[in-house]
């Protein structure tokens, strides 16, 4: 029961920190100039910063329980968990920052948590099945593609350019997920070190936090992190299934499918609805 439960409640967890991770981001990033390029140095001038630093603590941390969490269980369920993370960046904007929020936006919450059910019904703890070692090398080198892609999006100012970061940060950090599926762990641990797995996991991630980063200094918080979301939980889900032998108990794909189309959905829903109104005042 343990191999279930905790790696379910290890991505409840990660969910909660990214969720709160973006907003204490978001309030470091729209203090430092929107920069125009794929400049690692806005990195360097962030971690100056309390909130970012963080928000990365937290990132880090649901990294560690991400990592934990796809070792038992298959792709399509943790990243559905983990996409529950735009719930707690909506809640916080709503509460802490006193923003309303269109009824489409609780709509769009009411999909995700209603398709994690199904999922969570039809997922099964198992292990990552082998694959090539072209598919692996495919794998580890996805990161450079992935901040070759987003050099050239960061000199454009469109909000379509915007939402593609946000896109291409969601792809990292999904990436990692998918590498922690296969990743394991040498004997002895320290041989782990010349895993080419690791250099892809670490690309991966510090491609995915300078790429939100800059998505976040142009975008609402909500829209960023829902944007990033769906990317993030769509892409792994895909190379699980029809890589990584992720599977169905007893068969049952059509929950799967349905759960899949009601969380993505919901994702997809809330990066749409990025017109928020503010609060009214009191008098």
């Amino acid at each position: 029961m343990n191999h279930y439960l905790l790696p379910i409640l290890a991505a409840f967890g990660c969910a909660i920190g990214n969720g709160s991770a973006a907003i204490l981001q978001k309030m470091s990033a729209d203090k430092e100039k929107i920069v125009g390029s794929m400049d690692a140095r806005l990195l360097w001038r962030l971690f100056q910063d309390k909130p970012y630093i963080g928000g990365v603590a937290l990132d880090l941390l649901g990294w560690g329980l991400t990592i934990y969490a796809v070792q038992y269980l298959p792709l399509f369920l943790v990243e559905a968990i983990i996409a529950t993370s735009i719930v707690i960046t909506a809640l916080i904007e709503r509460f802490v920052w006193r923003r309303v929020l269109r009824p489409r936006v609780y709509l769009a919450i009411g999909l995700i948590i209603t398709g994690l059910i199904p999922l969570m019904l039809a997922a099964s703890p198992e292990k990552a099945a082998p694959i090539s070692n072209l598919l692996r090398g495919l794998i580890v080198l996805s990161p450079l593609l992935i901040g070759l892609t987003g050099y050239f999006l960061a000199r454009r100012s469109s909000y379509a350019a915007s939402i593609s970061l946000a896109a291409l940060g969601g792809l990292a950090f999904g990436g990692t997920s998918v590498i922690g599926r296969i990743f394991n762990f040498s004997q002895p641990l320290w041989h782990t070190v010349y895993s080419p797995l690791l250099f892809g996991l670490i690309a991966s991630g510090t491609f995915g936090i300078l790429l939100f980063s800059m998505a976040l200094q142009r975008a609402q918080a909500t829209v960023v992190n829902a944007t990033m979301t769906s990317s993030q939980t769509l892409i792994p889900t895909v190379v699980g299934i029809v890589f990584l032998g992720d599977s169905a108990r007893h068969g049952l794909w059509s929950l799967v499918a349905v759960g899949i189309v009601l969380s993505v959905g919901g994702v997809v829903l809330l990066a749409l609805s990025h017109e928020v109104a503010p609060q009214p005042s009191s008098v």
